[in-house]
């Protein structure tokens, strides 16, 4: 298989999927990422006893055969249950934890810093010590290898307060309309307010719709976030996307450091063919 990076952009795999037909967080598709030097993205949740697991949703019910809140039960109980596909059906895996995560990228490697995206949906309120000091633990020497995201700064202060080395990345997604309906002045108010909430973050990740309303409005948001050398990860960009190859240059022209999508694999071809 070709490699997912590219020169003129970085292809990260959202959720580890290499096509969009792929359930979430498979274990295959984490080495196939890690031995191809690509970037890779997983949520993170919290069981009741502190151990992170790979899952988006604050229930258990879209993505397991389990019930109920993801921390109302211990990580043995979690351990029993069965992934779901993207079609609902049952697999034969049960949930990807951070610790088998980690083991994978110590025997496999990264082939670059933050290449490992932890997307955090706990809120910092619910972070106990505990689990911080065991995630710490758990990545150890190896922590430059990840970025720890979420929408929420403070629970990413807390995150990389207890892991050093471990990079920081930040989504404004709670600082804009859904519509996206800013002007000019709007729109650089926010790269401002994103770049003062987050001002350590290695990563931004903005929205490519975002991006692009910015752009249509003279603003290169890109530009005007990145401007003290933090990179900008466009979310998310699929095969099936209208108008894929004016949006793919668009997002290049300006200079995106990374593009996340759920078919990277194919979506390399696609920019390979822009050329």
């Amino acid at each position: 298989m070709p490699p997912i990076a590219q020169n003129r952009v970085r292809l990260k795999w959202h959720m580890l999927r290499r096509r969009k037909s792929d359930p979430p967080f498979l274990r295959t598709n984490l080495v196939a990422a890690l031995r191809c030097g690509a970037a890779c993205e997983v949520d993170i949740r919290f069981t009741r006893d502190g151990h992170a697991v790979c899952l988006h949703d604050a229930q258990l019910d879209r993505e397991t055969t389990g019930s109920g809140r993801v921390d109302a039960l211990e990580r043995s109980a979690v351990e029993r249950l069965r992934q779901r596909g993207s079609d609902g059906a049952a697999l034969d895996a049960g949930p990807l934890f951070l610790d088998e995560i980690a083991d994978t990228v110590a025997r496999v490697g990264a082939a670059a810093p933050a290449l490992v995206q932890l997307d955090v949906k706990a809120r910092v309120d619910a972070l106990s010590d505990a689990a911080l000091d065991r995630l710490a633990r758990m990545l150890g020497d190896g922590a430059d290898a990840y970025i720890a995201s979420a929408y929420d700064w403070g629970t990413i202060r807390r995150f990389v307060a207890a892991v050093p080395n471990l990079h920081a990345g930040f989504d404004p997604l709670a600082f804009y309309p859904r519509d996206y309906a800013l002007d000019a002045d709007g729109f650089r108010a926010l790269a401002f307010r994103t770049r003062t909430t987050a001002p350590t973050a290695t990563f931004y990740y903005l929205e490519a719709n975002l991006i692009l309303a910015a752009l249509d409005a003279g603003v290169d948001l890109v530009a005007e976030v990145g401007c003290d050398g933090a990179h900008v990860d466009a979310w998310t960009v699929d095969l099936d996307r209208s108008h894929l190859d004016v949006v793919l240059r668009r997002l290049i022209d300006a200079r995106c450091f990374q593009i996340t999508s759920n078919d990277p694999e194919l979506l390399a071809e696609r920019i390979r063919q822009l050329d």
